[in-house]
């Protein structure tokens, strides 16, 4: 194998960044689904320093998706110790593969894929339209036009006040 890169399984590698024996670099995947059974490469930062170089030399090597860099791995690896007592090879493939496709660390052992960014978005849009509480009748919206009332601690209603801060039309009536 060439100086500056270094092929393991996943889990191996995995367990050399849990002992921090990997140098820096970047971990590039086979395509196909993470697991215990995955093959990875390690291409080390001070042998190529061109990024464009570590896809291609990557791809060559029958590895084309870009993994994580060393220190990511580490702190992934330090994540998943923390998820149980005694982490093994598939808790440390779980979590890696968690951070890898949602560049988030694992919540928990066989935590569910996270909802999509947009259904993320509208629970939290909701959130905050709900928290602005009532509309006062006493205290007319000031939008131009807008018969509604004045939420508390603000001179536009639910909708207008969503909107003004937001900065995106509110879809909640």
């Amino acid at each position: 194998m060439s100086e500056g890169i270094i092929r393991k399984s996943l889990p191996d590698m995995l367990r050399a960044a849990v002992s921090r024996g990997l140098p820096q670099g970047w971990v590039y995947l086979p395509d196909g689904e993470i697991t215990v059974a995955s093959d990875c490469v390690l291409i080390a930062d001070e042998a190529y320093q061109d990024e464009e170089e570590l896809g291609v030399i990557g791809r060559r090597l029958g590895f084309p998706r870009e993994g994580l860099d060393t220190q990511t791995i580490e702190d992934v690896c330090d994540a998943a110790a923390r998820l149980s007592a005694s982490p093994d090879d598939e808790v440390y493939v779980q979590a890696f593969a968690y951070y890898w496709k949602f560049d988030a660390y694992l919540p928990s052992l066989g935590a569910p894929d996270p909802p999509p960014a947009d259904i993320v978005l509208r629970e939290l849009d909701r959130e905050f339209y709900d928290s602005l509480g009532e509309e006062r009748a006493a205290s007319r919206c000031r939008r131009e036009g807008c018969e509604r009332g004045a939420v508390k601690m603000s001179a536009f209603c639910r909708k207008h006040h969503f909107e003004m801060v937001r900065l995106r039309p509110c879809i909640f009536e």
